[in-house]
């Protein structure tokens, strides 16, 4: 059976102000989902309401049809990963360390890792083409290779489903298209990846949906040819692009 995971009417209040009301967004397996949203304008929050770190304060979120709310954690976390922006570890632990934290929520804090753990965390790092790092240390990695150790965790936990926050932030350019060519790969072979950015050409070109939240809801989810228009562009960020500029996708 695939995974679902769907905010339902979701509301969030921040010291009195209304940040969401009314969201509705739902991720699937095969799924790649660009969030777009101006500063401020609640993406991150909702990022967390969909992973269970906060309870929202009306409406809920949903995993596989059932509320999420009183979920054990272990099994959403068997089911939904989290991929943060990159950034330094504290401690200089080899890159696959740092992957195999990605299978605690199925082998426990407690002793080694299994043999299969071990080779489950070799087969992710072969798969995402970064094998050849596995004992660098994490610290020591450029910005785009960090992130695709982290993603690697990610994908160590056996999650179909993975929420990434602003993967692409402060990489160049690029380290930006080999990691939305792994993001499209990773969709194809079906996993669910809802991912929020700042670029609306990124979520043209690599998007199978993109949602568009403004004001605290979704005001717009579908195919990226339909929503990433001149008019949602300036509605999002108070700019008006002509129209030959929207032709984001690259020739061949």
């Amino acid at each position: 059976m695939a995974d679902t995971l769907a905010g339902c009417g979701v509301c969030y209040r921040r010291q009195g102000r209304s940040v969401l009301n009314g969201v509705d967004l739902k991720l699937c397996q095969g799924d790649l989902v660009s969030l777009l949203g101006a500063n401020g304008a609640g993406k991150t929050t909702l990022l967390r309401l969909l992973l269970g770190f906060e309870a929202p304060h009306g409406g809920e979120v949903r995993l596989n049809g059932a509320a999420m709310a009183g979920q054990n954690r272990r099994r959403i976390a068997r089911a939904v990963a989290y991929v943060p922006q990159a950034h330094a570890a504290p401690f200089p632990y080899r890159v696959d360390e740092v992957v195999a934290l990605g299978r605690l929520p199925r082998s426990g804090l407690f002793g080694p890792p299994s043999q299969h753990d071990r080779a489950l965390v070799a087969a992710t790092l072969e798969r995402l083409g970064i094998a050849h790092l596995a004992t660098r240390p994490y610290t020591a990695l450029s910005g785009g290779e960090r992130q695709l150790a982290l993603i690697a965790r990610a994908l160590a936990q056996e999650a179909r489903l993975l929420i990434m926050d602003e993967p692409l932030s402060g990489l160049d350019y690029g380290n930006q298209i080999r990691l939305l060519d792994q993001l499209g790969r990773l969709a194809a072979d079906g996993f669910g990846i809802l991912m929020t950015t700042h670029h609306p050409d990124h979520a043209a070109n690599c998007s199978t949906r993109v949602a568009v939240l403004i004001d605290g809801r979704i005001e717009r989810d579908g195919p990226p040819a339909e929503v990433v228009t001149i008019d949602t562009i300036h509605r999002l960020y108070g700019v008006r692009v002509p129209q030959d500029r929207l032709r984001f996708r690259l020739a061949p």
